[in-house]
């Protein structure tokens, strides 16, 4: 196997568009691994969210989560590293977000929790996308919640859109806003993000960014995309991100992860 740590994006690359994991792309990561290459979720969601895909597909390892706020170890839940916002920042976030549009549904990821403080119609949104409920708490202001790793809004995608316009001059550099997909706005630390995760994981496992292989679709990614040795955009993807990357892959409705790992086995 030409490249020693394979990092993919899940919703929109591994998954198809019905948020399944198909049998010739879980092949493929299985024969990936087996060929003797690291494989590295790269996603938006919780650790929890992403064990049955791991064992579905007999990957082990560090996994990294939460759109790189965190990088876990898949066997024992061991937080590697771990960038979540701070306790300002937060704060800022929830601040401006609910005077700017009090109707968008809003939710604070910790490193193993989904918290709320109103529920929203939109709450199934959740497990449309194989995330657990949220649990519902008093106030996402409250001291005693854990950290965030993010800070998550779901809404029609035009009210995200305009909301992000006017969000993008009031938010300090140490913020990052992003759209994972369309109906999904996300705020995070800026030593989060998946590119930086990526970069510290190879790091520690000592693998050179040339023999790291990257695979995504959403904006999210394109961060991921420029910190491999070779990026892969899904043919499904971001404008932005098929710009970013070496190479298009088929969409996630015709196995493309699958097709990018055959050719290379082959």
């Amino acid at each position: 196997m030409q490249y020693r740590l394979i990092a993919l994006d899940v919703d929109g690359t591994l998954l198809d568009s019905a948020h399944h994991l198909r049998p010739r792309v879980a092949a493929a990561v299985r024969a990936a691994q087996d060929a003797g290459a690291t494989i590295a979720l790269a996603t938006g969601k919780l650790m929890g969210s992403v064990l049955p895909l791991l064992a579905e597909m007999g990957v082990s390892g560090p996994q990294i989560v939460l759109n790189g706020a965190a990088t876990r170890e898949s066997a024992t839940g061991a937080t590697l590293r771990f960038r979540p916002l701070s306790q300002a920042g937060h704060y800022l976030v929830l601040r401006l977000v609910r005077q700017a549009d009090p109707s968008l549904l809003v939710s604070h990821f910790a490193l193993d929790m989904i918290y709320m403080d109103t529920p929203h119609p939109d709450i199934g949104i959740f497990r449309e996308y194989g995330e657990g409920p949220p649990e519902i708490v008093p106030n996402l202001l409250a001291p005693e919640l854990p950290p965030a790793a993010k800070i998550l809004l779901a809404g029609p995608p035009l009210r995200l859109a305009a909301l992000r316009a006017a969000l993008a001059p009031l938010l300090p550099p140490e913020i990052i806003m992003t759209t994972t997909t369309p109906d999904f706005l996300e705020f995070f630390d800026a030593e989060a993000g998946k590119g930086l995760a990526l970069a510290a994981l190879r790091e520690s496992l000592s693998i050179p960014r040339e023999a790291v292989l990257a695979i995504g679709d959403g904006e999210n990614d394109i961060p991921l995309l420029r910190a491999a040795g070779m990026a892969v955009a899904m043919a499904n993807g971001a404008e932005a991100t098929r710009a970013a990357a070496d190479r298009i892959a088929p969409s996630n409705d015709e196995d493309g992860v699958a097709v990018v790992l055959e050719e290379l086995l082959a």
